[in-house]
C-alpha cells in the first residue's frame, strides 16, 4: 500500500517525525520569537514562519534536483537508502514522548541514527560534540564582553531609548558581500547584491514602521528577519531529519503534500505556544527582552551556517544551541547577579544530561529494535549482525554505563553527582575521540542490519 508513490510506514514515519521535529526544536528556532511577540496573535507568527519555511523548501527542492534535504542524505555509505518497515516509525513516535516530558532531546540523534551506518553515526556525533563546543566558547565570549555593557544597558532602557538606524542595511550587506569577497561561500556576484538589495529593503520597512506606529518598531523587525535568517538555515540542516522517510529526490506532488503536512504541525505547534519544550527557554536569564533575543538568535543562526558550509554531513542543532546558551549562562554568572556560577553549572549540565539521554535511547533503539522485528517473525536473532565490531559494542555498552551516571545526577542534582557527572562525560568525550576514526574505519554494515531485516520481515 502506498500514498502518492510512498509507502505508508514511510508516510507515517514521515508524519511522526515531522511532527516530533516542529515541535521539539521551536525552542531552539522559534522560542524567542514567541517569547518577545506575545502580544501578537499566535496566527501571525505562524504565517511569517511557514512563508520561510515553504521558500527554503522550494529553493532547495529546485536547485538540488528534487532532494529537499539539501545534500544532507547524499553520502549513501553513511545513511543509505532503505526500505522502511514498521519499526523505523518507532524512534520519531518515541521523541513526541519524550517531547511532550519538555528534554530538549536532538532530533538528529533520535530520528536519524536508525537509518545511518556507523560511521554516519560516529560522524553525526562528532560534529556535534564540535557544535557544542564552538557554541559554548562563543557564547562565552561574547557574552563576557556584552554583559556589563549592552546587556546592561538593555536592562536599564526601554526599547525605544534609541533607535540603531541601518543596523539591517550595514549588518545585512556585509553579512551577503563577505559570503562573495572574502568566504568564497556563493561565486556569483549577483546573488549577493540580491542579498544586499533584500537587507536595504528590509531597512526601509523597519524605518517606515517606526514612522507609522512607535520608535520600537524598528527591533521588531530587526527581530523578523533575524528569526527568518535563523529558521532558515536550521530548515537547511533538520530538512534531513524529516525527509529521511522519504526518497532521496521527490515528484513536485509529493513534495506539494509533504510541505502541507509540516505546515499543519507547525501551526498546531504555534497554537500551543511552542509545547512544554518551550518552558525550559524560559528558565534562562533575560530572553524575553527582544533586544536580547535577537542577539541570541543572530548568533545561532550564524553558527548553524557555519556547519552548513563545514560539510554536508548532519549534526544535532539541538546541541548547538545547548551549547550557545550554556556560554551564555555561565558569561552571565561571571559577570552578572542574575545568576550563580552553581546555578548555572546544574542548569547546564541538567540541560545536557537530558540531552544524552536522548542519544543513548537512540543509539539503544537502532540496535535493538530490528532484532526484535526478526524475534517477532520467529527469526534467531543475530548479535554479530549489530555489533560488527568490538569497539562498537563497547560503545553502546559504555554510552549505557554513562546513562547511568546521567541519571542519577538528574535525580539528585546536587555538587558530588554534578562533579560525577562532569567527569564522566569528559572521560566518555575523550574516548569518543581518541576512537572515532577507528570506528568510523572498521563501518562496513550499517548499525542495524537494514538488508536482513527488511528480508525477514518481507
Amino acid at each position: 500500500m502506498d500514498f502518492f508513490g510512498i509507502e505508508i510506514f514511510a508516510a507515517i514515519g514521515f508524519l511522526f517525525a515531522a511532527y516530533a521535529v516542529v515541535g521539539n526544536d521551536a525552542l531552539q528556532t522559534l522560542g524567542t520569537f514567541i517569547n518577545s511577540n506575545k502580544r501578537l496573535h499566535w496566527s501571525v507568527l505562524f504565517a511569517f514562519a511557514a512563508g520561510v519555511l515553504v521558500i527554503t523548501f522550494a529553493y532547495g527542492w529546485v536547485v538540488n534536483g528534487g532532494d529537499p534535504s539539501y545534500g544532507r542524505l547524499s553520502n549513501e555509505s553513511k545513511y543509505p537508502p532503505i526500505n522502511v518497515e514498521w519499526y523505523h516509525i518507532l524512534p520519531p513516535l518515541v521523541l513526541l514522548v519524550i517531547t511532550r516530558l519538555g528534554i530538549p532531546v536532538s532530533t538528529s540523534f533520535m530520528v536519524l541514527t536508525i537509518f545511518a551506518s556507523i560511521g554516519g553515526l560516529g560522524s553525526m556525533i562528532e560534529k556535534s560534540l564540535f557544535g557544542y563546543a564552538l557554541a559554548f566558547a562563543t557564547g562565552g565570549v561574547v557574552y563576557l564582553i556584552i554583559t556589563r555593557t549592552l546587556e546592561k544597558w538593555f536592562e536599564e532602557n526601554p526599547v525605544d531609548a534609541v533607535i540603531p538606524y541601518g543596523l539591517i542595511a550595514i549588518v545585512g550587506s556585509a553579512f551577503f558581500l563577505s559570503q562573495y569577497y572574502v568566504f568564497g561561500t556563493t561565486d556569483s556576484l549577483a546573488s549577493a547584491l540580491i542579498g544586499v538589495v533584500i537587507s536595504v529593503v528590509c531597512e526601509i520597512i523597519a524605518i517606515a514602521f517606526c514612522l507609522m506606529h512607535s520608535r520600537s518598531m524598528y527591533w521588531v523587525i530587526v527581530q523578523w528577519v533575524t528569526t527568518g535568517y535563523l529558521w532558515a538555515v536550521w530548515l537547511i540542516q533538520d530538512f534531513a531529519n524529516i525527509f529521511v522517510f522519504l526518497p532521496r529526490e521527490i515528484t513536485a506532488v509529493q513534495g506539494f503534500i509533504a510541505m502541507g503536512g509540516i505546515v499543519l504541525l507547525l501551526g498546531y505547534t504555534f497554537a500551543n505556544q511552542g509545547g512544554p519544550v518551550q518552558r525550559i527557554l524560559k528558565t534562562k536569564s533575560n530572553v524575553t527582552d527582544i533586544r536580547s533575543a535577537t542577539i541570541i538568535d543572530f548568533l545561532y543562526a550564524t553558527l548553524l551556517f557555519f556547519f552548513k558550509e563545514l560539510n554536508d554531513l548532519p549534526m544535532s542543532t539541538t546541541w548547538v544551541f545547548l551549547g550557545l546558551i550554556a556560554g551564555r549562562e555561565y558569561a552571565f554568572a561571571l559577570t552578572h547577579k542574575v545568576v550563580t556560577l552553581g546555578a548555572a553549572v546544574l542548569d547546564t549540565f541538567s540541560d545536557l544530561g537530558k540531552a544524552f539521554i536522548g542519544l543513548v535511547i537512540s543509539v539503544d533503539l537502532a540496535v535493538g529494535l530490528p532484532l526484535l522485528a526478526q524475534i517477532a517473525i520467529g527469526e534467531a536473532p543475530e548479535m554479530t549482525q549489530v555489533f560488527t565490531s568490538h569497539l562498537f559494542l563497547w560503545f553502546v555498552i559504555l554510552s549505557n554505563l554513562m546513562l547511568a551516571a546521567t541519571i542519577w545526577f538528574l535525580m539528585k542534582k546536587d555538587k558530588p553527582a554534578a562533579t560525577v557527572f562532569i567527569a564522566v562525560m569528559a572521560l566518555g568525550a575523550a574516548a569518543f575521540f581518541m576512537t572515532v576514526d577507528q570506528l568510523e574505519d572498521g563501518a562496513h554494515d550499517t548499525v542495524i542490519p537494514q538488508a536482513e531485516a527488511t528480508a525477514a520481515a518481507e
